[in-house]
């Protein structure tokens, strides 16, 4: 079973006890440092309330990470149909490869 742990990450100077496995505390420190970042980036932008500037940040985030799971769905589909056509060219070359040594047998 996972051991998890009570860590402390602070965010606009207020500190929040998270439950996470212990494996897991540097990534959620991380994970925290970056959100503070943003949400001082929407403060500083003029939201006013700790309610729209977490609404504001959230978004962004969500919005950046469907941004690269796109790009990246869009890369894997680039790469996939790289790996076809070396596949193709492969097999042709395997083939004629196989027809001259049916021909030079003859």
């Amino acid at each position: 079973m996972t051991e998890t742990k009570d860590a402390s990450v602070e965010i606009l100077g207020k500190i929040y006890q998270i439950k996470c496995p212990a494996t897991e505390e540097n990534s959620l420190q991380r994970a925290a440092q970056y959100l503070e970042e943003k949400m001082r980036h929407t403060r500083e932008t003029g939201a006013l309330s700790m309610d729209r500037i977490a609404i504001v940040t959230a978004l962004n985030v969500v919005h950046q990470l469907l941004t690269l799971e796109q790009q990246k769905n869009h890369h894997f589909q680039i790469i996939n149909q790289r790996l076809n056509q070396l596949q193709s060219k492969v097999e042709q070359a395997l083939a004629y490869n196989e027809e001259l040594e049916f021909q030079s047998a003859d």
